[in-house]
């Protein structure tokens, strides 16, 4: 039989890097808006108290884009859905978007002006009052950016407007009180920033679950899957790690810099040389067939240690290919992992393992198809295969085979274009899985490559000037009746779930600062009842609470963060953290989150603001007699304390909150009747 080869690069939608050199990464102009996207979102997860956050990412995309880049993300969607915007939507948007350009350029101005020269009243009045104007233009135009049977190509617009729009919103918590505005009125802003963070982020997790049920009802065929496993990844990077970010814009519940860490794992194309111009699908593995053999149920996280890799070969021309694999992980504070078979145990060539010291950031793929030539009147046999992977780690490369020329820098880009990728890498590889397909006359093999954002740490590491947020699925074991589940859009992954009584899992922390340093816990959770959580560490019970159940769980509002009000150390600097529920009865859903550890020493603004609320109440009545109210106290004295409670956060002390208003609402009620 004769051999003809077709290189990979005659796969025309698989993007290729025309200089491979760390130092110059050309790419094509549609990652400009996945770039710009995880640029973002790397510096909002470790933002630092201040201002600096609106002006970073209004810089990021305005610099980057002008006001006419903004089509780049909006084509962007429209050809992953293959569904174009009308003319008059997108006009619409792109004139908001011009105005918003205009607007937020002036505020930026008058802020910077400000915060040089705070003494000028002039300065000040001139800010504050340009931000009530801007404020309220923003609000208005965010219904641009979603017009009816547009709302899917608009979601990577949506959310930039709405990340905007909320930073805005910060800035009145942070500066509110300096540019001499009420404690009445702030609440009022950061009682909406509160509102549009969960319309904003509910909108953009239904959109795209709508956006996946419709690529997935449109075919079953294998160019049907590769769209939906491309909208799938894309936009989880320019849209849903944008929004698990919005929560920590709340300077009230993360008055320090805060660490936060995305745990989702996103899969990059098939390692498959196919051309749809050309080539028909009828010989590829299905839809469903992609999805089974290639998307992982939901589980723990795991970090990537070595890759042992099996070697087949087609007896005409001895063509030498990737025939099977497993991968070696683990998990933070786990012992090794060996994944099951993928693939055949072909032995061909000895096995190759590839041990990886270091993240590996990057690969080098060489995905081909061969048409070898059989006797007439046989067709020709296509064999696609893949013939060879160079990996990039932050300590050297490793080698199977051969370098290709299919950059997975094409698909995740590093967070800074122009920076060596060993230290701007925005991803690393976590798994490998494998398809394989064979008939009359083909056979295709075809390696997924699956990655985590860089932002999970090998280490749960807690520091103590920061705010550590541990999601829960960085646990290395978890409990009987505990079961990983997929999070709802908006928790940057997955989540743990129980039906009843008992502890979640096992998480292993390091602990970077003196024993002597306490902390305090928080926990995200949506439970169907109200229930108690406690905490464990090393074997002891170091926090019990009460807590109620939200509204759902898969909404935003579903979720809420609460915190054990007892401060502790730890004895070990490498301690067992272990989160149990227990007080209810019947079955239940219960999801966690994460875990927060926060030092103790930060007073947060809302437990200030409730410890004033607390003494003023009880100002009103008598020190022997809680229900006997004083005899001075007066009407406008009530009600002025009524107003302090008002503004007391509904997010961070509600129940408290309740309960404060009772008292105030009698102390009215026996002003009542005394006056009588």
């Amino acid at each position: 039989m004769e051999e003809r080869s077709m290189n990979s690069n005659e796969h025309d939608y698989l993007k290729v890097c025309d200089d491979l050199s760390e130092t110059n990464m050309e790419r094509f102009d549609k990652n400009d808006a996945l770039e710009i996207g995880m640029s973002i979102v790397s510096e909002l997860l470790g933002m630092i108290p201040g201002g600096a956050a609106l002006q970073f990412v209004f810089n990021q995309l305005w610099s980057r884009l002008g006001d006419s880049g903004w089509s780049a993300f909006m084509e962007h969607v429209e050809e992953l859905i293959d569904t174009k915007i009308e003319g008059y939507a997108k006009n619409k948007a792109l004139s908001e978007l011009a105005g918003m350009h205009r607007n937020l350029e002036t505020y930026i101005k008058l802020l910077n002006e400000w915060e040089n020269n705070t003494g000028s009243s002039k300065a000040q009045g001139r800010v504050a009052n340009y931000f009530e104007s801007l404020e309220q233009a923003v609000e208005r135009g965010m219904p641009q950016f979603a017009v009816g049977n547009f709302e899917i190509p608009l979601l990577t617009v949506y959310v930039q407007a709405a990340n905007l729009h909320l930073l805005l919103l910060r800035d009145v918590s942070v500066y509110g009180k300096r540019w001499g505005w009420s404690d009445q009125k702030i609440k009022i802003y950061y009682e909406k920033q509160v509102k549009y963070t969960h319309e904003y982020t509910n909108h953009c997790s239904t959109w795209y679950n709508r956006g996946l049920d419709k690529l997935k009802n449109k075919g079953s065929s294998y160019q049907d899957w590769y769209n939906y496993n491309r909208f799938r990844r894309e936009i989880t990077l320019t849209v849903l790690d944008i929004v698990a970010v919005f929560p920590h814009y709340d300077v009230k519940a993360y008055p320090i810099q805060t660490v936060g860490q995305l745990t989702r794992e996103v899969y990059t194309d098939p390692l498959i040389n196919f051309n749809p111009q050309l080539d028909s699908v009828s010989q590829l593995p299905t839809f469903s067939d992609m999805e089974n053999a290639t998307i992982r149920t939901p589980h723990l996280m795991e970090f990537l240690r070595m890759l042992t890799i099996y070697t087949d070969w087609y007896s005409v021309g001895r063509n030498y290919y990737w025939g099977g694999h497993r991968v070696t992980s683990y998990r933070v504070g786990g012992e090794n992992i060996t994944s099951p078979l993928y693939g055949s145990e072909a032995n061909q060539e000895l096995p190759r393992q590839l041990y990886f010291y270091g993240p590996v950031f990057r690969t080098l793929s060489n995905p081909t198809l061969r048409y070898l030539q059989q006797p007439a009147p046989a067709p020709p046999f296509a064999l696609r295969r893949l013939e060879g992977v160079e990996f990039h780690t932050t300590t050297g490369t490793d080698m199977y085979r051969e370098r290709g020329s299919v950059d997975s820098f094409n698909e995740l880009p590093p967070f800074n274009p122009v920076g060596l990728p060993r230290n701007a890498y925005s991803h690393r590889l976590c798994h490998a899985t494998f398809v394989r397909k064979s008939g009359t006359p083909y056979l295709i093999t075809g390696t997924v490559f699956s990655w985590t954002h860089r932002s999970a740490e090998e280490t749960n590491t807690i520091d103590s000037n920061r705010i550590t947020q541990i999601p829960l699925v960085k646990a290395y074991q978890i409990s009987s009746g505990t079961t990983v589940r997929r999070g709802p859009g908006f928790t940057g992954g997955d989540i743990l779930r129980r039906t009843g009584p008992g502890t979640f899992g096992d998480i292993k922390l390091n602990i970077n600062s003196p024993l002597s340093q306490r902390y305090r816990v928080r926990i995200r959770y949506a439970s169907t009842t109200d229930l108690q959580f406690f905490t464990n560490i090393n074997g002891t019970t170091i926090n019990m609470g009460n807590f109620p159940k939200t509204v759902n769980n898969s909404s935003s509002e579903g979720y809420r963060t609460v915190s054990f009000s007892t401060p502790f150390s730890f004895s070990n600097a490498q301690s067992i953290f272990r989160l149990g529920i227990q007080a209810f009865s019947g079955v239940h859903e219960i999801h966690v989150d994460r875990i927060e550890f926060v030092p103790a020493e930060v007073t947060f603004e809302a437990e200030y603001d409730l410890e004033r609320a607390q003494k003023a109440v009880n100002a009103l009545f008598t020190s022997t007699n809680p229900k006997d109210m004083k005899t001075y106290v007066t009407e406008s004295q009530i009600d002025q304390v009524f107003n302090l409670v008002e503004c007391l956060s509904d997010e961070v002390c509600l129940d408290e909150k309740r309960e404060l208003f009772k008292k105030v609402k009698y102390a009215k009620q026996l002003n009542i009747e005394r006056n009588m």
